[in-house]
C-alpha cells in the first residue's frame, strides 16, 4: 500500500504514532512528507561499504535537533523533528 493511503487508513483507525523502519521504507515516507520525527542511532563501527540509509531525496529535509543520548556501549542516539 502506498504511504499516503496507509497513513490515511491508520489515522481513520485511530493511530496517532506509527514506527517506520528500513531504508527504502523511510525514503518513501520522507518523500511523501509523512515523517514528523527521526531517531538516528549511530553504532561505533565504520562500514567498508553498504547502502545509504536515506538514498536520494527529492529535496533537502531540514531537521531540528531535540536531544542526544550516549550509551555505555558507545552508541549515540539523536532525536530530530522534521521542519516543514
Amino acid at each position: 500500500m502506498e504511504p499516503v493511503a496507509l497513513a490515511s487508513k491508520l489515522a481513520n483507525e485511530g493511530s496517532k504514532h506509527v514506527y517506520v523502519d528500513g531504508g527504502a521504507t523511510i525514503q518513501r515516507y520522507l518523500r511523501a512528507g509523512l515523517i514528523d520525527e527521526l531517531i538516528l542511532t549511530r553504532v561505533p563501527v565504520l562500514l567498508g561499504s553498504g547502502i545509504s540509509l536515506f538514498g536520494e531525496l527529492d529535496a533537502d529535509v531540514v531537521l531540528r535537533h531535540v536531544s542526544t543520548e550516549g550509551f555505555a556501549n558507545g552508541m549515540v542516539q539523536s532525536r530530530y523533528v522534521v521542519e516543514r
